[in-house]
């Protein structure tokens, strides 16, 4: 029976080698010469002049002894054409592999003396940057594979040491938060996340929800941190923000109507639901504590079911549901208000009409009597106006909230961060801005 089932497999293999052998028929071949190994190096202004192979245990690597090309040099100081080399040092990089290969790459590095002003001055390559020990395009690899994984992991996969990883990562993730604090940002996003919930530790998570991506990562989520982020602005750039979605902290508010009293503060629609399921869920415990076997039995297991929204739960959620509810009156009541204050969200897209019916849902709410309900029509007095911009454009925090879990994933993938640099950079470097 196994020889049936591999059979096709085979004779595949077979027309596939047969029709490659039919296709390259008619393809200009170039043999091996002495610019071979130049053509598979494909360095920028290096020429191959001879290969060595050395095993290393299992694996073999590659060593390229080449020479540059360029016959001079520019001097840094009066911009002038140098030839004339005074000293010449050997030098010995690491390259991306070649044919499977662990590939270093062997040179030497001149000095000038520039012939206008007598500066002596080392040259400076394309391929390899100054005073480094790997090849850009090398580097560039190692900073890529960093951000689908450790750098430990790298480190290992690739043969380096941990300190050379972790060096080449910093360097381009820098490169990265330089570009990020240079950004003019049009929609700000500003949320929170905790490092570890534990110890209570917050940053702050800035973000422009334009492009979608990360500017900035703040140590502590006071009011001192977000000033001292915006004290880093140019005049120009705190004048281009003019809409800022935020969940409802006062001191971002105050902060934002001080600092940026032309910009419209937008009071993120997933932490006002958040709210309202808070004080829901407050009165659904109060209910049970003072309910009787029957109505606690009935409402036994419902507390995902009464926040969830009520058109996601399944046919044996929902019957559960309709169990709970019929239970008490009470709890029925604040459940409907509460999916109503949810469709007026999802399905009005006039502010002016958004605020009529925010008003006769806020009437509601008051003839109810509920102190929990009545608790959360406060904080909705409160920030009515900043609710009511969501209705203008309909900025949400939703890419922020996306964002947090991915930077919870990374977290949760380097086990903590002891390092709050560290840390900022990598989020900047996997969700940040495209250098």
């Amino acid at each position: 029976m196994s020889r049936v089932k591999l059979l096709p497999t085979i004779v595949k293999r077979a027309n596939d080698a047969a029709q490659s052998v039919k296709r390259c028929m008619n393809q200009a071949v170039t043999y091996v010469r002495e610019k071979t190994l130049t053509k598979l190096l494909d360095l920028p202004y290096f020429e191959v002049d001879g290969y060595a192979i050395e095993a290393d245990g299992e694996q073999e690597i590659l060593h390229l002894y080449c020479h540059v090309t360029i016959e001079a040099a520019v001097c840094p100081l009066c911009k002038c054409i140098a030839i004339e080399v005074k000293e010449r040092k050997e030098r010995c990089i690491r390259d991306i592999d070649c044919l499977g290969k662990r590939t270093f790459v062997h040179f030497a590095i001149r000095r000038f003396e520039c012939a206008e002003c007598g500066h002596r001055f080392t040259e400076e390559l394309q391929a390899v940057a100054w005073r480094r020990h790997q090849s850009i395009r090398f580097e560039e690899a190692v900073y890529q594979r960093c951000l689908q994984s450790s750098k430990s992991a790298v480190a290992t996969a690739l043969q380096l040491h941990y300190s050379t990883v972790d060096t080449i990562f910093k360097h381009y993730a820098k490169r990265q938060a330089k570009g990020c604090a240079q950004m003019h940002v049009r929609i700000l996003g500003i949320d929170e996340i905790a490092l570890k919930k534990r110890h209570k530790q917050y940053v702050l998570v800035l973000s422009d929800l334009q492009r979608r991506c990360v500017i900035a990562v703040l140590p502590s989520r006071e009011q001192a941190a977000l000033k001292a982020w915006f004290d880093t602005l140019s005049p120009q750039q705190q004048q281009a923000i003019r809409v800022v979605s935020m969940d409802m902290w006062r001191p971002y508010r105050s902060f934002v109507e001080q600092s940026l009293p032309k910009a419209r503060i937008v009071a993120d629609r997933f932490h006002v639901m958040k709210q309202l399921n808070e004080q829901l869920s407050k009165a659904r415990r109060q209910i049970q504590r003072s309910a009787d076997a029957q109505t606690k039995a009935a409402l036994k297991g419902c507390r995902w079911l009464l926040v969830h929204n009520r058109s996601d739960l399944s046919d044996d959620q929902q019957l559960q549901l309709q169990l709970a509810l019929q239970a008490d009156d009470m709890l029925r009541s604040a459940y409907l208000l509460k999916e109503e204050f949810r469709l007026i969200f999802e399905k009005i897209h006039d502010r002016e009409q958004a605020r009529r019916f925010l008003q006769a849902w806020m009437l509601k709410v008051r003839f109810t009597g509920n102190t929990y309900l009545l608790d959360f029509l406060n904080t909705l007095v409160n920030w009515f106006e900043p609710i009511l911009n969501y209705f203008d454009q309909r900025i949400t925090n939703g890419f922020v909230e996306g964002t947090n879990r991915a930077i919870r994933f990374l977290i949760s993938r380097a086990f903590g961060f002891r390092n709050f640099d560290n840390f900022r950079l990598l989020v900047l470097a996997q969700l940040g801005p495209p250098v």
